[in-house]
């Protein structure tokens, strides 16, 4: 049986066949009858189950390779998750940690509904509790922060403004463009890390567009950002070069491309994010903490505006129901969110 590197998911082919049974048996949906917990719950509910699983095998492959021989009951104790949680600690915030836990806890659940989970479930809640809320006390970031530190990987990655060559150069490259635009687009993680050529980003003319249809938004509302100005030249050269350099396979329309070549999925650029934004910035953030960064920027540049956060964030509270007016908010909100951020940007430089 291969193992996974330190750190990283073990792949459902390389779980322990008990462990394999048990999610098979608890996610098997052949009665309609059936009233299992798991073959009740939502596909996206069911994958963050399994990934928090695979994380916690892929942990124990490194730290206590012999415990896979254990029976999953047995081997999924108190002191396991305090050492699977205190490794989790080392490259993520308190509240991913709290989250990674939690969802250990419904994988475990799911897979083992008559078992006691109580101390499991307690813990849990201890972790989400000590974890700063955020918006909390801390370091203030704001999305100006952000786009610097993504214009820093870029610069980095070709260093005298030639199109990168090494890999290391071009996943840089793509690290520090993600992490730019969500300074600029702060999107939900998972409309972020799917978007796809000619369906989610579309160019008109010399623009490039993203556009995100009601049905494929959580809070139903319509998105629509032009890649902003100041970032026009690298995304080119992104979707030009760095993607055509990465892409293992033409047909795929994955914007964000993974060092194999397929598409990056999300648990992939979490991690990324938290470790560049550790590093640089002093504080781990994650994807959504880009959000918060964004509504940050509002309270600090124009807090007579704040609601404008709240279009461009399509907030659940967005609750007309004419979609063109939505459409033109969330238009408004993306371009009025980019001048702030640019302004703040040529203030900064102005003063140092």
């Amino acid at each position: 049986m291969s193992r996974s590197k330190p750190g990283s998911y073990l792949p459902f082919a390389d779980w322990p066949e008990g462990d394999r049974d048990l999610w098979d048996a608890a996610t098997r949906n052949d009665d309609p009858f059936a009233g299992d917990a798991g073959a009740r719950l939502a596909k996206s509910t069911l994958h963050v189950y399994r990934q928090a699983w695979r994380a916690f095998l892929g942990f124990l492959t490194i730290a206590e390779p012999a415990a896979l021989g254990i029976s999953p009951l047995e081997r999924l104790t108190a002191d396991r998750v305090r050492e699977f949680a205190q490794r989790l600690a080392q490259t993520n915030t308190p509240r991913l940690v709290a989250i990674q836990i939690e969802m250990l806890y419904g994988a475990a659940r799911v897979m083992m509904p008559n078992a006691d989970w109580s101390w499991l479930r307690v813990m849990k809640a201890r972790l989400r509790s000590a974890a700063p809320r955020a918006g909390g006390a801390g370091p203030v970031i704001t999305s100006m922060q952000l786009l610097e530190l993504g214009l820093q990987l870029i610069n980095e990655s070709s260093p005298a403004g030639d199109a990168p060559s090494t890999v290391a150069d071009v996943l840089r490259y793509r690290d520090g463009l993600m992490i730019a635009l969500l300074a600029y687009i702060p999107l939900r993680l998972k409309n972020f890390v799917g978007l796809e050529i000619d369906k989610d980003l579309v160019k008109e003319g010399d623009k490039w567009f993203i556009i995100i249809p009601p049905e494929d938004n959580k809070t139903r509302t319509h998105l629509e950002f032009q890649i902003p100005d100041d970032l026009e030249n690298e995304f080119s050269t992104y979707v030009d070069y760095v993607r055509p350099r990465l892409l293992r396979w033409l047909e795929y329309k994955a914007l964000w491309v993974s060092s194999r070549g397929g598409a990056l999925s999300a648990s992939s650029f979490g991690p990324i994010m938290t470790r560049y934004t550790g590093g640089r910035l002093g504080i781990r953030m994650t994807p959504h903490d880009a959000r918060d960064a964004a509504a940050t920027t509002w309270a600090v540049a124009a807090p007579n505006q704040i609601g404008i956060a709240r279009d461009l964030l399509a907030h659940s509270d967005l609750r007309t129901t004419n979609k063109y007016y939505n459409r033109a908010r969330a238009v408004e909100a993306s371009r009025a969110h980019a001048q702030v951020v640019a302004t703040m940007r040529k203030q900064a430089r102005r003063s140092r």
